[in-house]
């Protein structure tokens, strides 16, 4: 039997514990020696309490003993427990955490914190936005408890003031010291920088330490447009005062719609460490329509229900709201306008008026700030929402300046090439610095003074064409007297302003109507395209098909308590990478950041039908334990009656960048205390899966991934019983959805093959080392199984190529190519010289050629190397990114198999490009554990650079131009493999290079229908009359390439999609090998074939190619449950004990070398 043993990670003292105790929730053996059993929290504790052992565990035990009282007053305040969403942020709140609320109306973020303010039972502030909420919050608050101060500054009271009252004021309220400041609607925060400043003075934060904040933001957007050494030492300064500060009150911030911009408003965000959430789009259950008239009256007349929001496009100003309203009340509407203040809302509440009417703006108050689910039914938009900006303003952004550049028909493909490869901090540079007319550095300034001239040349042509309108794929450029404007289309405005008729009740949502009043067309169809890229289930019917009967019935059962109920509950999400954090964040919502012990963690919304799960995502930055090297056991694993492989946490220094596994205050390579540990990381995610009802692990589908996700599995299940194993094969919303609908428990055979991998490689890698140290010399020496043989097949290669070094005659016919090898420069030469090229034709055949499959891994790093000239290692680091972007499948797969969504993408796309008559799709054999690499969208190369160019900052990457090559490689591969066949013309000739001197080949001269037109293969023209020569050094034979090797490793069985590139980066690190400049040719170094001598002439057996072989296949019988863990331990110690171990420092070997 094989025990695991984690040497820190006990929850009550973080010393070494065995999996077992802590699957079941238990501490360590010293500190709770004897329990096996599975017991509760509040057992332990006594029992740690009652032995004189209770240390770290009495955090667990007191947050769960507070979260219960404050829970218990809950349900004697409200009546009924918390829902999973309150009880996600009383468990937070008893924590003290300082954090962001986010949530629609009805969901009882007032009532959560009403009831915690009463828990804590100290001074606490609760800053509300008017009057008539302060009087509301205090008569609740009073009903409570006596406690309360309303509009008056008074030590241990609930003070229930507004911002009003804050400005006014600072000074007396700062002076009670408040424990808790709850602000609700952080708008009057984020919109004016003095209000900020007088509640950074509330929260106690030092006038200096503020300014300091404020100063590091300036300086940071400073820095992010010019690289200046003196301002990096200058904010590195600041940061380590700044974040040196620790906040003495808890700070709760409650529905907040905007983000913070201004340096101040950034300034608290830093110090408050978090980010103030926007309100989130949890779901909409609306009608969406369109009418094709501006007609109100007519429309309202035909609607025949009270209860509406009206919604003006901003481009109308403001005197059209009023114009409205006036015309509403002249025929018998009663309507008012919506502006700042409650009374237009008490009034639309109490039945006084029936008609709201307001700016169709994002930061409106008849967007952002109306919640009335009884009476709120209808959502009519006068006029497409828009926002509407002066060209040469626009033209600031520099992808706004390349699209209206490509719609003049300009030729900016280079530029397009540059902007396309910028990150998102050299892209704000750049609209900085042609904002304010301010100079950078290096190539950045190249492009400002290109886009400077560009702008000028783009208005220049709009003049001198005399054009009015400009239609482009994001937006309209439109003519207005001598001046040009932009007009986008609003979706986020449509999609926040028509779900104002959707909100929860009675633990549903009430269903809604919204009416777009066309008046631009064009600008309609592009909202269209907007919306649906945010809400892809969005599909806009005509108000005049509507059955508006049927409909106002629906309308009113929903607020009724016939609505669908929702059921909503909190999740912790963990992934490996932040881009993937980040991805899903995107994916579901627009996700807000915070950090927790200094790692970043996303919150982010996601909906499945009636199902609403609020997730935190968070990445494990890959593995969090390894084999340890501290000395136990033989290399980490203890071979007693039982096995105990024992593992560390993994430290990573800062200063040499090397990774370390043992428990260590220095790093043992440099001596660098600057170390950053996998402990924090697990802290962190130990900390989020307590506030979760459920926690899933999304690490990769492979073995890998398995064992990451065990480890987290294992490490969290003292603070959640509830976690479960998701697993995916690409980043999308559906597929994401479909892995936690099918959340399950963890494969524990793949678990034991990593294991055993893991053993193996540290085995046989650390001995072998050892044999090289003692004979090469320095410490960066290593092998393995498979590094062995595909050391000796690039030794054998190299040495086979230098044999044959001579003159290499390159004879091109037109784009064929003929090669011809010489001993000699002088007989290379002479042939030259002697030339007479005749080419003739002998034949043609005709033969349907079907595609190939998608990729795999394999054939993948093969093509790229072949195709791109990209190694393998580059390859497979730009596979990831794409992946965790959400842009193509998994990449390591050893599978063709194509999945029925993916061929519906394959359609989907023919379709869209008018080539559904070629499509012919196919599944490329039975399903499997993964599919073939494919893309997750029916999107282009010109496609995804289109999407980047009107969404600058969507994937978490800085694309290269290899990102594009590679993803147009995996596209076309896998378009053309749903296909049909094509029709390749074969030519057969006879070449004559000179008199005795010829050869016979067959090449493809023409291709012809289905797959050809997206995956072209290369076609020859043998033109005698164009005939050219070239005389180089070379060798008759070709050094090996990383596609050579990846093909013999997949040939001989040798090799994993996982392991591929790996093992060749691994010979060039060690310095085995050498990478060639040109095309990434394999070179064995002076030390990598003394290396492999070593290694054959004493392990010959034991590095073979049939052994290696054998040891991958046991691995894989371990991964399928017919071979035990233990047993594959036990006989690789007694096959390394006999076969190296004897030979480490021996006279034998000495000898043998």
């Amino acid at each position: 039997m094989v025990k695991i043993r984690y040497l820190f990670g006990c929850p009550n003292c973080n010393g070494p514990i065995e999996v077992d105790r802590l699957l079941k929730g238990l501490p360590c053996e010293s500190c709770l020696p004897g329990y096996l059993g599975e017991l509760d929290v509040k057992t332990i504790y006594d029992l740690l309490v009652k032995n004189g052992m209770l240390k770290s565990y009495a955090e667990l035990y007191y947050n769960l003993e507070m979260l219960e009282e404050l829970s218990e007053l809950f349900r004697k305040v409200v009546g009924k427990d918390p829902w999973p969403l309150q009880k996600y942020w009383l468990r937070k709140l008893v924590r003290g955490e300082s954090f962001s609320l986010s949530a629609p109306t009805g969901i009882g973020k007032t009532t959560t914190l009403m009831v915690y303010s009463v828990y804590r039972g100290e001074t606490i502030l609760f800053i509300v936005p008017t009057n008539s909420l302060k009087d509301q919050i205090c008569q609740r608050l009073k009903a409570i408890t006596p406690e309360v101060s309303c509009g008056n500054a008074e030590e241990g009271k609930i003070n229930v003031t507004t911002f009003y009252s804050i400005n006014r004021n600072t000074k007396t309220y700062a002076e009670i010291k408040p424990k808790v400041v709850i602000v609700d609607d952080a708008d009057m925060i984020l919109k004016s920088g003095k209000t900020t400043e007088r509640v950074a003075t509330i929260l106690q934060i030092p006038p200096e330490v503020f300014d300091k904040a404020v100063q590091l933001v300036k300086l940071k957007k400073i820095v992010s447009a010019k690289e200046d050494e003196e301002l990096m030492t200058k904010v590195r300064e600041l940061e380590v005062e700044v974040y040196s500060w620790r906040p003495t009150s808890q700070f709760i911030v409650s529905s907040a719609t905007l983000r913070p911009k201004g340096a101040k408003q950034l300034a608290l965000r830093t110090l408050a460490g978090f980010e103030p959430s926007t309100v989130q789009i949890y779901s909409r259950n609306i009608v969406d329509s369109y009418y094709n008239s501006l007609d109100m009256v007519g429309l309202l007349k035909k609607i025949n229900d009270k209860g509406a929001l009206i919604l003006v496009s901003k481009d109308y100003g403001r005197s059209k709201v009023k114009e409205i309203v006036e015309e509403l009340n002249g025929k018998g509407f009663k309507a008012i306008q919506a502006i700042s203040g409650r009374k237009f809302m008490d009034k639309f509440s109490s039945g006084e008026v029936d008609y709201l009417v307001g700016s169709a703006s994002y930061y409106g108050v008849a967007v952002r700030g109306l919640d009335e689910p009884k009476r709120l039914k209808y959502v009519i938009f006068y006029g497409v929402p828009k926002t509407k900006l002066p060209l040469e303003e626009s033209l600031n952004n520099p992808f706004t300046t390349l699209r209206v550049a490509e719609g003049l028909s300009l030729d900016v493909s280079l530029l397009r090439r540059k902007l396309l490869t910028l990150s998102q901090s050299e892209v704000q540079a750049l609209k900085f610095a042609l904002r304010n007319s301010e100079s950078l550095n290096g190539k950045l300034e190249e492009l400002r003074v290109y886009l400077t001239k560009l702008k000028e040349e783009v208005m220049d042509s709009l003049k001198a064409r005399k054009l009015h309108v400009l239609k482009l794929d994001n937006f309209i450029v439109r003519r207005e007297g001598r001046k040009y404007f932009i007009l986008i289309p609003d979706a986020i405005t449509y999609i926040q302003g028509s779900g104002r008729a959707s909100r929860i009740l009675n633990n549903g949502f009430t269903l809604g109507l919204s009416v777009v009043m066309v008046d631009d067309r064009d600008l309609f169809e592009l909202l269209i395209k907007r919306v649906r890229s945010y809400s892809g289930e969005v599909a806009f019917k005509s108000f005049e098909e509507l059955h508006l009967d049927d409909l106002e019935k629906e309308i009113r059962e929903s607020r009724e308590g016939k609505s669908r109920s929702l059921n909503i509950k909190t999740a912790l999400i963990v992934v490996e990478s932040p881009t993937k954090a980040k991805t899903i964040s995107r994916i579901f919502s627009r996700g807000v950041r915070r950090e927790v012990y200094g790692v970043p963690v996303y919150e982010t919304i996601i909906i499945d039908g009636n199902n609403v799960i609020v997730a935190n995502v968070v990445a494990s930055k890959g593995h969090v334990t390894d084999l340890t090297t501290e000395s136990i056991g033989y290399h980490g694993v203890e071979l007693e009656d039982e096995i105990r492989v024992n593992y560390s946490p993994i430290y990573k220094c800062y200063n040499c960048q090397k990774t370390v596994t043992k428990r260590t205050d220095k790093c043992p390579y440099c001596g660098s205390s600057l170390l950053y540990s996998s402990e924090r990381i697990i802290n962190a995610i130990r900390l989020l899966s307590s506030d979760v009802d459920e926690v899933y692990i999304a690490t990769d589908p492979d073995q890998e991934g398995e064992k990451i996700a065990f480890d987290l599995y294992a490490l969290i299940s003292p603070y959640n019983k509830n976690v479960y194993r998701v697993s995916y094969h690409e980043i999308t919303k559906s597929a994401i959805l479909e892995a936690i609908r099918n959340k399950s428990g963890f494969d524990y055979n793949a678990v034991d093959s990593q294991i055993a991998r893991r053993i193996e490689d540290r085995w046989i890698g650390f001995e072998l080392s050892s044999v090289l140290k003692s004979v090469i010399g320095d410490q960066n020496n290593g092998s393995g199984r498979v590094q062995g043989p595909v050391l000796g097949w690039i030794v054998q290669r190299t040495e086979e190529y230098k044999r044959n070094m001579g003159w290499v005659v390159y004879v091109k016919i037109g784009n064929y190519s003929v090669k011809r090898i010489f001993k000699s420069k002088d007989e290379a030469d002479e042939f030259v010289k002697s030339l007479n090229v005749k080419v003739y034709k002998l034949g043609e055949r005709v033969e349907e050629v079907t595609p190939l499959p998608p990729y795999t891994t394999d054939s993948l790093l093969i093509d790229a190397y072949n195709r791109l000239g990209l190694s393998a290692p580059v390859t497979m680091r730009i596979a990831q990114e794409l992946f965790e972007s959400g842009l193509i499948t998994y990449h390591r797969t050893d599978s063709s198999h194509i999945s029925p969504l993916g061929i519906g993408i394959a359609k989907e796309y023919l379709s869209k490009v008018k080539l559904e008559s070629e499509f012919q799709g196919r599944s490329w054999g039975d399903s499997g554990t993964h599919e073939g690499i494919r893309p997750t969208n029916p999107m282009d190369l010109n496609d995804l650079q289109r999407d980047i160019e009107e969404n600058p900052f969507k994937y978490y990457i800085k694309f290269t131009w290899a990102h594009f090559k590679v993803y147009d490689l995996i596209f076309r591969r896998f378009i053309a493999s749903q296909m049909k066949s094509a029709r390749v013309t074969y030519a057969k000739f006879k070449i004559v290079l000179k008199e005795g001197v010829e050869e016979l080949v067959e090449v493809p001269i023409k291709l012809e229908g289905g797959f050809s037109q997206i995956y072209p293969l290369r076609v020859f023209v043998l033109d005698e009359s164009k005939v050219a020569s070239e005389i180089k050094k070379g060798s008759s034979v070709t050094l090996l390439g990383y596609a050579d090797v990846i093909k013999i490793m997949k040939e001989k069985n040798i090799g994993r999609p996982s392991t591929y590139a790996k093992t060749v980066s691994s010979l060039v690190r060690h310095g085995y090998v050498v990478e060639t400049k040109k095309r990434y040719f394999l070179l064995a170094s002076k030390r990598g074939m003394k290396a492999y001598e070593v290694l054959s002439n004493n392990f010959s057996g034991f590095v073979s190619e049939n052994r290696t072989r054998l040891l991958l296949d046991t691995i894989d019988k371990i991964s399928k449950g017919s071979l035990k863990l233990d047993v594959f331990v036990r006989d690789l110690f007694a096959e390394v004990s006999s076969a190296v171990r004897p030979l480490i420092n021996s006279s034998e070997l000495e000898e043998k070398v």
